[in-house]
């Protein structure tokens, strides 16, 4: 079990390190890197020189780049990421016809957070997705089937003092009802629906549609819902 309390914060940092650059772009000046990850020079400095030294990350006349080593990490993922979205792609494309809203497809991504890896606009065309950003597992529909469906994550969460006695209640009844509703949890104005997504009978993702409020209200969600659920995800 992954026991939130004994995280190595070196660790935890110098894959921030690598994440923050991946999302800038691949290269970053220390200073901007330095800001972004609220650290010292000094301490953003030996993070650096580790991670160089294992060809993790490059140094530039700019600041430093992501390192070539990286590719034989990121390769088998990549392709586990696309036999999901190949393997999901039916089920995606049919609840963006019945909602007309952005689709998400997402994966789990730890303890806290859950990673997206491919979106669809409602018409069905491909949607900008936000690729390695991290969201929250507890304050969002998407995470929160990943917890109804994970015993172990659920009791981590909970010796970390991260889950309440309500969340618990409401994950018992997303289990059982196959679905989990957003309503501007996340985001001002925003609603979701989302539901688990089965492979050899494990949930091993997650999709969802999302839309304002007006679109998306409660009434028009669960209509969805009942709908989406006769596919036999």
């Amino acid at each position: 079990m992954v026991n939130e309390n004994r995280s190595i914060q070196s660790v935890e940092r110098a894959m921030k390190v690598l994440e923050t650059m991946a999302g800038a772009g691949g290269e970053m000046r220390l200073i901007d890197l330095a800001q972004k990850l609220a650290l010292h020079k000094s301490t953003l400095h030996g993070l650096l020189n580790t991670l160089a030294a294992l060809g993790y990350v490059m140094r530039t006349d700019n600041g430093y780049a992501l390192g070539l080593r990286l590719h034989k990490l990121v390769l088998p993922l990549a392709n586990a990421d696309q036999r999901l979205r190949t393997h999901f792609a039916p089920s995606l494309l049919a609840l963006a016809g019945l909602t007309r809203e952005t689709c998400y497809l997402a994966v789990p991504g730890g303890t806290r957070n859950f990673l997206c890896i491919d979106a669809i606009n409602g018409d069905g065309t491909p949607a900008t997705h936000p690729g390695i950003r991290r969201w929250k597992l507890t304050a969002s529909a998407l995470g929160q089937i990943f917890l109804a469906h994970d015993c172990t994550l659920v009791r981590a969460l909970r010796r970390s003092a991260q889950i309440s006695p309500e969340l618990e209640r409401k994950l018992q009844q997303i289990a059982e009802q196959g679905y989990a509703l957003d309503l501007e949890e996340s985001e001002a104005n925003l609603n979701c629906l989302a539901f688990p997504l089965r492979k050899d009978g494990r949930v091993v993702a997650a999709m969802a549609a999302a839309g304002p409020v007006e679109r998306m209200s409660l009434s028009a969600m669960q209509d969805f819902a009942m709908r989406a659920m006769q596919w036999n995800l």
